[in-house]
């Protein structure tokens, strides 16, 4: 029994490892992805950086639109097969789904190549058609990536979907900067630059299917298989020759195997198309909205990419948040798991917490920094205010996040999706209201709002399935207190800096003040916390990589000065 126990530890802690590795390796991916956008921001201009942003958002709707659902299913089913030692079944499972995945790249393939010209003109950019056809080469490939990771995840093999995944985003990285180069150098056109540039989403997707394919051990032992059809599965084993041959009898029909993935598949490709819709209004609507008869196209194009500078900071932030909400929840599932209540509300109102916590700190953070921030990353000032506003979608965006997280936890797969798609359609409203009247400043109000409506309904749906306890009027004024005095740090340190570096060159020292600015900040807030008892030692010690620390020690001191017990007598 205590082998047994032992046996079963062993099990569950390389599931959360293999878990941890591929969330990791997701996180930085996603990074890679994102902080890509600031050399090409700066090498090409807002024009082609806009014109990028809005085909990108495009190509990742339909890349979802091929693949999503089908993956995860794989995973699902080759599980199943796995852990009944049906071996054939689970590679049954890899060559029908890799058939599916493949006949719906192809046909998204066909449609994104041969409407491009109507999708361009559809967004109000004639002059994206060529990007979009560029694009539209990932998805050859990515569909096909995509049912491997799903068949290595389902037989618990981490590393290599992995690996896969930052040699896809290395790959395209490289090659957009390469292209970059040489369409700079060459003088070509902003179309045929960005079309240049998505020529990566191709080379990452080719790069990420090899590393899937890579040849990892020998095939000379392996039986032969023959394959028969029957009600009934039965394994008969031959020796002739010292080779083994197995005869398999099918258990399931065709018609029933793709019933079966896409019966798993459908609801998870329904929740994934909501995360790609805010981007994808955006790209529709905010260069048509922004065109007027006496203002040229490009300079709509180009106001969208500086609008897009905004997105790719708050894009970060929510990163950061979900990151630190997902290292809060295999401890809330675990108590959910053996009935403890209590500790699950307590668990998922820290993690509620947290999100308010950095969300905020995040969205006062990015604000009082706007402008040395701007001028580090992308060279000039142009859209500091759209940037501020957008800050406060930093709000409503990690508490989306989050939430969204805890209620996946907790089996509800519906409610997020249905409350994003939500907040998608007001943020089309509001884009239509907004943009026409106030330009992209009205585009950052309408991010901030959507991702506000997001949240309250996440909380409303919350709600309904657990008996999360109600905010406490001291931890309120508390937290205030804490984002007051970082606020107030943040903007001494910026008005200080500013007169200090008068003499450097302008973006090195709006580069000084916008890190230091970020350091302090996040400093003087997380020992505000504990200083005024919002957070204690059992808390922060939940997030990985604290207990134990320089941080853990630096937070420990401080509590200790501040919350000292009176002595006795």
């Amino acid at each position: 029994m205590r082998i047994q126990l032992e046996s079963q530890k062993m099990g569950e802690k390389a599931v959360w490892q293999g878990a941890a590795l591929l969330g990791g390796a997701a996180l930085l991916s996603k990074l890679i992805g994102t902080l890509q956008k600031i050399p090409l921001q700066n090498m090409a201009g807002d024009e082609v950086f806009g014109l990028y942003s809005a085909v990108y958002a495009l190509a990742v709707m339909w890349m979802t639109l091929a693949s999503a659902g089908i993956p995860v299913a794989v995973s699902v089913l080759v599980a199943e097969r796995s852990a009944n030692g049906d071996e054939q079944g689970a590679q049954r499972v890899l060559k029908w789904a890799t058939v599916l995945l493949g006949i719906s790249g192809l046909l998204m393939f066909g449609i994104l190549w041969l409407g491009a010209d109507t999708f361009a003109h559809w967004m109000g950019l004639e002059s994206a058609s060529s990007a979009i056809r560029m694009s539209s080469l990932a998805l050859l490939f990515a569909p096909l990536t995509a049912v491997l990771r799903g068949y290595h995840q389902g037989k618990m093999q981490m590393l290599r979907p992995a690996i896969s995944q930052l040699t896809e985003q290395v790959a395209r990285v490289s090659f957009m900067l390469i292209a970059l180069v040489w369409a700079l150098d060459s003088m070509w056109s902003p179309s045929a630059t960005a079309a240049a540039v998505h020529g990566g989403l191709a080379s990452g997707a080719i790069a990420g299917l090899v590393a899937m394919l890579w040849y990892t051990g020998s095939r000379r032992n392996k039986p032969l298989i023959i394959r028969s059809t029957g009600a009934r599965k039965t394994f008969v084993k031959h020796e002739a020759s010292g080779k083994s041959i197995r005869i398999v009898r099918i258990t399931e029909t065709r018609r029933a195997l793709f019933k079966r993935i896409l019966t798993v598949a459908i609801p998870i490709a329904i929740a994934s198309i909501v995360a790609p819709l805010f981007g994808l209004i955006d790209a529709f609507s905010i260069p048509r909205l922004l065109q007027q008869e006496d203002v040229e196209a490009s300079w709509s194009l180009a106001q969208y990419g500086v609008y897009n500078r905004g997105v790719a900071l708050l894009q970060l932030v929510i990163m950061a948040a979900a990151g630190a909400a997902s290292a809060l929840v295999p401890a809330l599932t675990a108590a959910r798991a053996r009935g403890d209540e209590e500790a699950f509300a307590s668990r998922a109102l820290f993690a509620l917490r947290l999100a308010w916590w950095i969300g905020c700190a995040s969205a006062i953070g990015l604000a009082l920094l706007a402008l040395p921030i701007n001028k580090a990353l992308f060279a000039d000032g142009s859209g500091t205010a759209a940037m501020a506003i957008i800050a406060f979608a930093a709000v409503g965006g990690t508490l989306q996040a989050v939430s969204a997280a805890l209620l996946q936890g907790m089996g509800d797969l519906r409610s997020p999706a249905v409350n994003l798609a939500a907040a998608a359609l007001l943020k089309l409203t509001l884009n239509a209201v907004l943009v026409p009247a106030y330009g992209i400043n009205g585009a950052a109000a309408a991010m901030a709002l959507a991702f506000a409506a997001a949240a309250v309904l996440n909380a409303l749906s919350l709600r309904q399935r657990a008996q999360l306890p109600a905010p406490r009027v001291s931890l309120a004024w508390r937290s205030t207190a804490a984002l007051a005095a970082m606020a107030a740090a943040v903007a001494l340190l910026t008005l200080g800096l500013g007169a200090l570096t008068t003499a450097l060159p302008t973006r090195f020292a709006a580069l000084l003040v916008a890190l230091l600015g970020v350091v302090i900040g996040a400093a003087v807030f997380a020992a505000a916390l504990v200083a005024l008892g919002a957070v204690a030692p059992q808390q922060w010690r939940e997030l990985p990589g604290i207990s134990g620390s320089r941080i853990d020690t630096w937070l420990l001191r401080i509590h200790s000065l501040c919350h000292r017990e009176p002595k006795k007598g």
